[in-house]
């Protein structure tokens, strides 16, 4: 389900919808990507915060020969990388973006974030039919499950909405 305020058409004093973007190194999490560009192509003023989080490294074998700070380099580094690679769509586009950078628990960065950065809306993935998830993490269901304030909308691989909360 989309936000109340996202439905409306662009006017004059019609805000921008600041829209919440994980970025991670899958395509599926361009689709949010999509769906800014979307937006913004029926007219609506569109922010987008891309966000990429970083999970601590917690494994003994990696700890092991390399320090904290040094995986936090390189997490910063790559997350810096993913959002320039994900934002160069909306820059051909004109659509302005803040790259933001975290470490901690996915599910609860990416809501802290929405709230903490005043954002319309969370835009993930659809999630993973029922066999994917037994082979990887599905966090679109984790955000969906533990919403609160924002609104998450979720959508397909061309960026249309299709369910959420």
């Amino acid at each position: 389900m989309t936000d109340k305020a996202t439905d409306a058409p662009a006017g004059p004093g019609t805000t921008a919808m600041r829209l919440l973007i994980p970025i991670d190194a899958t395509e599926r999490s361009r689709w949010g990507v999509r769906y800014a560009l979307r937006q913004h192509q029926v007219g609506k003023p569109v922010q987008a915060c891309l966000l990429f989080v970083a999970e601590p490294a917690t494994s003994l074998e990696l700890l092991r020969f390399r320090t904290h700070d040094e995986i936090a380099r390189f997490q910063a580094e790559s997350g810096q990388y993913l959002i320039e690679d994900a934002a160069d769509p909306l820059l051909r586009a004109g659509i302005p973006y803040e790259a933001v950078l975290r470490e901690g628990e996915v599910a609860f960065q990416i809501l802290d974030a929405a709230e903490q950065l005043g954002c319309s809306s969370v835009v993930l993935p659809q999630p993973q039919p029922r066999l994917a998830r037994l082979l990887c993490r599905d966090v679109a269901n984790e955000v969906l499950s533990q919403a609160r304030g924002v609104p998450v909308v979720t959508v397909d691989a061309e960026g249309i909405p299709v369910g959420g909360r």
